[in-house]
C-alpha cells in the first residue's frame, strides 16, 4: 500500500466503517440512487457526462419528464413516480491534495450512508478509486464511467470478462492515434509533436498510453518530449521552448495547475494562455477541448461514457443483474471535431469534404475567460 494509499485510508476508516448497505436493489417502489462526480459542476466534461445520465434516466424513466432532469442538474437532487437521485461533487480537480481528497471522501461517505442507496454511480476516476474501494465487496451495487484506461488498475474488478465483485462500469479506451491521423489531415506537413499534461490521476494513463504507441511506431507523427507538470509557469516555459523544435502538439488535461503561490489556476485560464501564446495545431482526446478552443480531436466522449453506464445500472435495478458477472464495457467514440475558430487562427484551410466529415465548433470558450 503507498504512503497516499495509507493516508486516506487512515482519514476515511471511521466513515466507511459506519456505512449502511442501503435499502437493496428492488426493495420499495423508489430506486435511491447516489451519483458521485471526482470533478465539479462548471468543468465542461462534467457538463457533458451530466447530459448523457439525464438523458438515460429520461429513457428509463427513472425521472418523469426532461424538466426533473434540469432540476436535478441545477440542484443535484431530484425525485420523481419511480427514483430519488442524490447527486455529489469531489471537486478533485481544483482541490486535489491528499487532505483534500481524504475529506472529499469522507464527506460523500457519511452523506451516501444516510441516504442509504440501492445503486451508487461514481463518475471518472477518483470517485471510483477513493470512492470505490470503500464499498467494494458491500451489498451496493456500484457502476462507474470515466476510468482512463482500463479499469483493472483500482483492483475494482478481478477481470474484464468476469468482474467478480459488486462494481462493474465504463471505461475511457481514449482515441489517441485517431485524434492525431485527424490532425495528420488537417496539416499535413506536420511530422513531430510533444505531449502537454497536468500531472493527475487522469492525464498519467493518457501519457503512457501515447508513448506506447510511438514507442511501436503506430502513430503519424514523431513524439519528440512530454511535459507533465502541475506547475503553470513549468507548463508556460516548456511550451514556448518546446514550439521551436516540434510541428504540433497533443494537449492533455491541463486543469491541476498552480501558481508560483501554490493556487488553484482555472482551465480555462490555462487553456486561454496557451490558445494566445502557441501558434501550433493541437490534437486532444475530448470535445472538452476542442469547445475550449483547441483545433481537433476524435472525440472520447462523456455524454456516451455516463449515458452507457446507466444503462448498465438500469439492467442492475431493473432486471436484477449481477455487477460481478457484467463485463466493464466502453462505448462508441463520438464525432471528429475541428473548432474552426482555431483554425482560422492558425491559418488552416478546411475543405469543403474536411467541414461536412466532421463536427465544426464555432466558439472557444477559454478566451471568454
Amino acid at each position: 500500500m503507498t504512503v497516499r494509499r495509507r493516508f486516506l485510508a487512515q482519514m476515511i476508516a471511521a466513515g466507511a466503517s459506519t456505512l449502511a448497505h442501503g435499502a437493496g436493489v428492488g426493495a420499495g417502489a423508489q430506486k435511491r440512487i447516489f451519483v458521485v462526480s471526482s470533478y465539479d459542476r462548471d468543468y465542461i466534461w462534467s457538463q457533458s457526462t451530466q447530459q448523457g445520465l439525464v438523458a438515460a434516466l429520461v429513457k428509463h424513466r427513472y425521472l418523469d419528464t426532461a424538466e426533473q432532469g434540469d432540476v436535478l442538474t441545477r440542484t443535484d437532487r431530484v425525485e420523481s413516480s419511480k427514483a430519488v437521485i442524490q447527486k455529489m461533487w469531489m471537486d478533485t480537480k481544483r482541490a486535489n491534495s491528499q487532505a483534500n481528497i481524504a475529506a472529499a471522501t469522507l464527506r460523500i461517505m457519511h452523506a451516501l450512508r444516510d441516504f442509504g442507496p440501492d445503486l451508487v454511480m461514481l463518475g471518472d476516476d477518483n470517485a471510483a478509486n477513493y470512492i470505490g474501494n470503500q464499498l467494494l465487496d458491500g451489498a451496493i451495487p456500484v457502476v462507474f464511467w470515466g476510468i482512463n484506461g482500463l479499469p483493472l488498475k483500482y483492483g475494482l474488478v478481478d477481470s474484464m470478462d468476469q468482474p467478480g465483485h459488486n462494481v462493474t462500469g465504463v471505461w475511457q479506451q481514449g482515441y489517441f492515434r485517431e485524434s492525431l491521423e485527424l490532425l495528420q489531415k488537417l496539416v499535413p506537413s506536420a511530422r513531430t509533436f510533444a505531449i502537454l499534461a497536468c500531472d493527475s490521476e487522469t492525464s498519467r494513463p493518457w501519457v503512457k498510453q501515447i508513448q506506447i504507441l510511438a514507442r511501436e511506431g503506430r502513430l503519424p507523427q514523431q513524439l519528440r518530449a512530454t511535459v507533465m507538470t502541475n506547475s503553470f509557469e513549468e507548463f508556460k516555459s516548456r511550451s514556448l521552448e518546446l514550439a521551436k523544435n516540434v510541428d504540433a502538439f497533443f494537449v492533455l488535461n491541463h486543469d491541476t495547475m498552480k501558481n508560483a503561490q501554490g493556487r488553484h489556476v482555472d482551465v480555462l485560464v490555462v487553456g486561454r494562455w496557451y490558445l494566445e501564446n502557441i501558434r501550433k495545431p493541437e490534437a486532444t482526446t475530448e470535445d472538452q477541448f476542442v469547445l475550449e478552443g483547441m483545433l481537433a480531436t476524435a472525440n472520447d466522449y462523456g455524454y456516451n461514457q455516463s449515458y452507457l453506464a446507466f444503462e448498465m445500472a438500469h439492467e442492475i435495478l431493473d432486471r436484477g443483474l449481477n455487477p460481478g458477472d457484467m463485463r466493464p464495457r466502453t462505448p462508441a467514440r463520438g464525432p471528429l471535431m475541428v473548432n474552426a475558430l482555431r483554425a482560422q487562427a492558425l491559418g488552416i484551410r478546411l475543405s469543403d469534404e474536411m467541414r461536412k466529415s466532421v463536427q465544426m465548433v464555432h466558439a472557444a470558450v477559454a478566451l471568454k475567460k
